[in-house]
């Protein structure tokens, strides 16, 4: 009888979670993750709206770019611009997009989180959905802390930045701290095999006591 229980115990191993980073970037980075010149063309953000007249390009990535005002770059990431020269020329609101994927995580225990700022008052948000963070007019001088810890789907994901222009220059900055979900739960081969055989067992010694 004790037999019987460790293999049923066998046949019932859970499947296995693991947690695993979550791949996004800083702003100011290249392809590589590392930080680009001042003035030079940044990976991974992308303007994704902008108020009417601007000329900037949709889709486009922006610039490195620095003002004196502004809390200082870190290591690992850097305030960009519309422009190398951190004028957009129009007001009104510029938001910037970041995507991401979650595919082989689940959604529901992914946790994104950092610091970031605005050249005028912003915001960040995660899938369109209300912002869990945002920044004063004049707030450039101190990081903002932000935390996504809801609102992930499957799949692709995108977190936007939102900068309102009330006058040249205007930038933003965003550093992520900490960014990991866990792995969906499905069962690796060995757990898989574990179970078939624990299955085995447990139907041959099912018929051992039968036929006993």
């Amino acid at each position: 009888m004790r037999m019987f229980f460790l293999i049923l115990a066998a046949a019932v191993v859970p499947c296995v979670s693991i947690a695993a980073p979550i791949t996004v970037h800083n702003t100011g980075v290249n392809g590589s993750d590392s930080l680009v010149a001042a003035g030079a063309q940044v990976s991974f953000w992308t303007l994704a709206s902008e108020p009417a007249g601007a000329s900037e390009a949709i889709g486009g990535n922006p610039f490195r770019y620095h003002n004196g005002a502004y809390f200082a770059d870190t290591a690992t990431a850097a305030w960009v611009a519309p422009t190398a020269s951190g004028n957009a020329g129009v007001g009104g609101n510029y938001t910037y997009a970041l995507t991401f994927d979650l595919t082989g995580l689940d959604p529901t225990t992914a946790s994104i989180s950092g610091i970031f700022g605005t050249d005028n008052n912003g915001s960040i948000s995660l899938n369109g959905n209300a912002a869990v963070a945002t920044t004063s007019f004049g707030g450039f001088g101190s990081t903002t802390a932000f935390s996504f810890t809801s609102g992930f789907v499957a799949g692709l994901n995108t977190i936007d930045v939102t900068t309102n222009n009330g006058g040249d220059p205007t930038a933003f900055f965003v550093q992520f701290n900490s960014a990991a979900a866990s792995t969906s739960g499905v069962p690796e081969p060995s757990t898989m095999l574990m179970v078939g055989l624990g299955l085995i067992a447990f139907a041959s010694i099912r018929r051992a006591v039968v036929r006993g």
